[in-house]
This record gives C-alpha cells, structure tokens and sequence, in this order.
C-alpha cells in the first residue's frame, strides 16, 4: 500500500510557495505516494497537478506587504467565524486523507497569521495511532522574526513537535542558518533536499527575447514600470520584449512596441531561450534562471521586514551567476545599462544540486524509515 503525504500550503502575496509546493506534489506522485494537496491561496485551475487530491481553503492572502493582516479573494477583512469554517474544512480533509506524513509549508518558521488553523492541524495530528511523521518544508532561506524570543519559539516548536525540516536549498549555496541563526539549534533535524525545479527546455534558438517577469505579480509592478521605459534607453536593437505580469495581477494594459501577458504557457522555454531575464529574486524563477544559465538581471523585492530575495540574489550573485540591482537603486536608465551589459555574457557553470524534487522523495521516504 502506497504512503498517504498531507501537503499544507498558503501562498500570501506572490504564487511561489505554492508553485515549489506542487512540484513536491508531484515528485511524491511519481514515486508511488498518494498526496493530498491543500492551498490556502487563490489557486488558477490550470496549476492544479493531475492525480492528486486537491483541496482548496477558502482562499485568503495578505492584506499589504507587511504581512500583519489577512483578507479574502475579495480584499475583505476576515473574522472569528471565517477562521472556525476554515480551520473545519482543513481538519475535515485531514481525517478524509488519513496521511502517513504531514508536510506543512513554511510552518513553524512563518505564516504565524495561520495559526489558528495550523496549531489544531498538529493536534489533530496527535490523535491517530500511529500517528503520523510531521515535516516543515522551506526554502534556502527563511525570513527571521526581529523578535529574539519569536525566533527562538518557532526553533522550539520544531523541536518538540516535528520530526524534520526539509531544506529545499544546496548548502553549497546558501545554509538555512545563515539567514536565521537559530536554526543551528536543529542542525540535526534538518535534510537538504536540492533546489527545487522544475524541467527546463533546453535552449533551442539564438537568445534575442528580453524576457520582464514579475512572478506572481503581486509585488512585481514597480519592476515592470522601469522596464518598460527603460526599454527606451537601451542601444538600437531588434530583440523583442516581453513582459510577464503574473497570474495575480488583472489584465496588463497594452503597451506599444511589446508584449504584455499576465502568463506565459512556454515561460520556461522562453527562459531557456531569452537574450536577457529580468526578474525579481524569488525562489522558483531564480533557481529555473541559474539552471537553464540565462543572462540575468536580478531585482529583488525588499523591505525592512522582508530581506529574503535579497539574500539569495546575494549569494548567486557572488558566484557570478546573476547581476544584482538593488530595489532602491531601480531607476530606468541605470536598468538600461545593465541590459545592454548583460546582453550576450555568458553565465559560467553552476555546480548545484538542481534535483530538489528527487531530494524530498529521499528524505520523505528516510523520515518513514524506509
């Protein structure tokens, strides 16, 4: 009889947890695994995997950027009886599911605004005999509370309740403790699975395509502004440019001389094959760059609570694998520069483990004891 995996995940401004969140999805399909897949976010129908079980929450997101509040599809404020009809519906499927192993993305180490449902998900988690393995599953990099005793209480809820952390990162590249120190504390808790990413097409034709994505689009929109005029100011040339809104954002507005499109259906293959990405630094579009060796200029969203992308663009940017363009120095001529810079270089090799997909199937099946 095949494992039953729970996934839990909740996407609160960009797409990108749930897109690495689907990928794992389907790794564990392939190997055999029956998984249930539970997004707490607005979910686009064609990104759905095929044969799984999936549940979507009632969809909530953050309310701005600075993650203190949440809010419904439709922008509204939620309350106490929302909270309680959620939470419901995720314990519901959780006893439908009878998992073997609860994978919880992000949690304990962020989402701290989903604890009301989380916190009675782990519960319930206890009750059954045996009970199944409790996993978190995070990034390469883990945005740290400012709050020492918030940042040692998430460490401690790990190491009392969960049986392991799933690094989905290359410790060549980046240790989850460089971005949140604590995290030492359960070294020994913690498996490294790899970058998770998916398939990259390989390149097919000249690189002629400006490719401006703006992941999920939620925070992207500045980044698109200045590359739309900044488009202007670069050298004559007849490369085509495109720009990728995102899923998230309505309708783009039509611009002269480009392509606007909230989404492309070949966007890795247009990836694989672009003269120049311009991107913020989010997890997915990052490590999908870097493996395909795109020329890239890196943007990362940042604020003074949210320094994650910033660390990443960092550290691939020290191996020499993207440019990096800070947010606060994001100015169009200065971007123009850039692209007429990075135009026809030559990313060198990267010796990273791009096989995150196949990773977690590994520390899945070691966390079983398989």
């Amino acid at each position: 009889m095949s494992a039953r995996v729970f996934i839990w995940v909740q996407h609160l401004l960009g797409f990108g947890h749930f897109a690495r969140a689907r990928v794992v999805a389907e790794a564990l399909r392939d190997d055999g695994f029956a998984v249930t897949l539970v997004s707490g976010g607005v979910t686009p129908a064609d990104a759905v995997p095929n044969g799984i079980s999936f549940v979507q929450l009632p969809p909530t997101r953050a309310k701005d950027e600075l993650f203190d509040e949440l809010v419904d599809a439709q922008g509204r404020d939620v309350d106490k009886r929302w909270h309680e009809a959620r939470r419901d519906h995720l314990l519901a499927a959780f006893r439908a599911a009878r998992p073997d192993v609860l994978i919880t993305e992000t949690f304990p180490f962020g989402r701290r605004l989903l604890e009301f449902e989380l916190m009675a998900l782990l519960d319930e988690a206890k009750r059954p005999s045996p009970a199944p393995k409790i996993v978190s599953s995070v990034r390469d990099v883990l945005q740290r509370p400012r709050k020492d005793v918030r940042a040692a209480g998430m460490v401690e809820r790990a190491r009392a309740i969960y049986d392991a952390v799933i690094v989905h990162g290359d410790p060549a590249v980046l240790r989850v403790g460089q971005s949140f120190p604590e995290m030492d504390g359960i070294a020994a808790k913690c498996i490294y699975t790899g970058y998770i990413c998916a398939d990259m097409p390989k390149r097919t034709s000249i690189r002629r395509e400006v490719l401006v994505s703006a992941g999920g689009g939620a925070a992207g929109q500045s980044l698109i502004a200045a590359a739309v005029e900044a488009r202007l100011h670069c050298r004559p040339s007849d490369a085509p440019w495109t720009f990728v809104t995102g899923p998230l954002t309505a309708m783009p507005v039509p611009v002269e001389g480009v392509t606007m499109v909230r989404s492309l259906s070949d966007f890795r293959a247009r990836l694989a094959n672009a003269a120049v990405s311009i991107s913020q630094a989010g997890y997915n579009t990052m490590i999908e760059t870097v493996k395909a060796r795109t020329p890239a200029i890196v943007v990362p969203f940042e604020t003074d609570r949210e320094q994650e992308q910033v660390i990443r663009a960092r550290a691939f940017a020290d191996l020499g694998l993207v440019r990096l363009l800070r947010g606060k120095a994001l100015e169009p001529r200065v971007l123009a520069r850039l692209v007429d810079a990075t135009i026809g270089s030559v990313p060198p090799t990267a010796k990273i483990d791009f096989d995150g997909g196949a990773g977690t199937v590994r520390a899945i099946n070691a966390v079983l004891g398989r």
